[in-house]
């Protein structure tokens, strides 16, 4: 906290277009935001555009107030005024293809950019790991309440978050097969899946307590008659989503996934 304040205050006398290192990423040089005209057929959507610039890398994100951005861009740095902000396309920038990714610029890690998904799914968000020299990308996955840590050493890059991993059966209703293929796939250990029926049992009661609520009931039958229905639609059936601590090391073209904990959540897919 107090680290956040002194970087703050040094900005605000110093460097006013300067920005301190958000999270686990590295600081930018700078971060121009402009707004954009609205547009005629939704005035009240905000529209802009985002330039954040670092040493050796620009990164554009043209948002027009839809869901992820319209336009994902990386341009190089030519000199300390070369690269304008601007909406227009400029003859050097690299757009990143919509197909591979439109969601939205969340920071640098050395030469590395990372972008997270316009929306969330099953809890957690999707997030993509983006080799800038080469414009590759590394690494795509899912983590709950975002990367804890970032770490760059000998050539690898090291992240470490909580994975939210969706399987192909459910742990309640498949038998012992799906909790084999689920520590097959994940490395925990089975006897953590035993939360799932808590787990699930806790989704349904959120989800039926929600309907009654929107509709303004407030009586206890509600939420029973909605949790029968719930049974009827086969909740139990619905995949598994594990939540997890891992470790994820790229290096070069390889990427490892260790675990650091057992299954520390367990719920149906949505």
């Amino acid at each position: 906290m107090l680290a956040s304040m002194r970087c703050l205050a040094w900005i605000a006398a110093v460097l006013p277009a300067f920005a301190c290192a958000a999270g686990p990423f590295d600081a930018p040089l700078k971060v121009r935001t402009l707004r954009l005209p609205p547009d005629p057929a939704n005035p009240k959507v905000k529209r802009q555009l985002t330039c954040s610039y670092y040493r050796s890398i620009v990164v554009k994100q043209v948002d027009f107030g839809e869901v992820g951005a319209d336009r994902l861009a990386l341009l190089p740095v030519l000199s300390s005024s070369a690269t304008l902000c601007h909406v227009e396309r400029d003859p050097n920038e690299y757009v990143i293809p919509p197909e591979t990714w439109s969601g939205y610029f969340e920071g640098v890690k050395a030469a590395y950019a990372f972008f997270n998904a316009p929306d969330g799914v099953n809890g957690g968000l999707g997030f993509m790991v983006f080799r800038i020299y080469d414009r590759k990308v590394l690494f795509e996955d899912v983590a709950q309440r975002g990367l804890k840590l970032i770490e760059f050493e000998q050539g690898a890059l090291r992240l470490r978050y909580q994975r939210v991993f969706t399987g192909n059966c459910s742990v309640l209703s498949t038998g012992e097969t799906c909790p084999d293929s689920i520590v097959h796939d994940t490395g925990v250990a089975v006897a953590s899946l035993s939360i799932c029926g808590r787990g699930y049992q806790a989704a349904k009661q959120a989800m039926a307590s929600g309907r009654c609520a929107a509709r303004g009931v407030h009586q206890a039958s509600c939420v029973t008659d909605e949790l029968a229905k719930l049974e009827a639609q086969k909740w139990d059936q619905a995949p598994s989503v594990i939540v997890y601590e891992v470790e994820a090391v790229l290096n070069g073209g390889t990427v490892a996934i260790t675990p650091r904990s057992d299954a520390l959540a367990c719920h149906p897919s949505d």
